[in-house]
């Protein structure tokens, strides 16, 4: 019986259906992927936004902002904690269900410099914000320097697809035999 005949023939269906082994197969890639640890993506946290400024992920160890009471937006895990430090001043926000938080600085900062820290998941981001118009380097802004994180996630159902892929022709010749 060729291939094809045995895709249309409905008693394939039926073997295939009370075979062990592949059924077994399906059941192990499952039971692999649901018990593998999630960690942090690589761009899971990221500041997006001092203010109305986009950092669009970038990781810059300056950055300049002409007003005196910066919004901080980003991105973390969902339901995380992001501790932000700012002259050794902490406090401790959590990001919403879809990962996004803000944090408004309480108080107007001086101008000037200030040691800002954002940290979540083991995750670490550290700059210096300078504060006030006359104090912007605008060299430094025209040039744009910094890399954007690249996005990644876990590989792992990524690597199933790719190996189940591979190995059902030949799974299937086994079983059709």
């Amino acid at each position: 019986m060729s291939f094809i005949e045995r895709i249309v023939n409905f008693n394939y269906y039926e073997t295939m259906k009370n075979n062990y082994r592949f059924w077994w197969l399906i059941l192990m890639a499952i039971a692999i992927d649901l018990a593998s640890p999630r960690p942090i993506w690589a761009g899971g946290f990221n500041l997006k936004q001092i203010g109305e400024v986009s950092t669009d992920g970038k990781q810059i160890n300056h950055w300049w902002y002409s007003g005196n009471v910066p919004i901080f937006r980003g991105e973390a895990q969902p339901n995380s904690e992001v501790a932000i430090n700012i002259d050794g001043n902490s406090q401790i926000i959590s990001a919403d269900s879809s990962g996004n938080f803000d944090y408004q600085v309480p108080t107007a900062l001086s101008e000037g410099d200030h040691q800002v820290e954002l940290s979540s998941g083991g995750s670490t981001i550290s700059f210096t914000l300078t504060i006030g118009s006359e104090n912007v380097n605008w060299e430094a802004v025209d040039k744009g320097s910094g890399d954007a994180l690249p996005a990644a996630g876990w590989p792992l159902p990524t690597f199933m697809l790719l190996i189940s892929g591979l190995g059902l022709p030949i799974l299937g010749r086994k079983i059709w035999r």
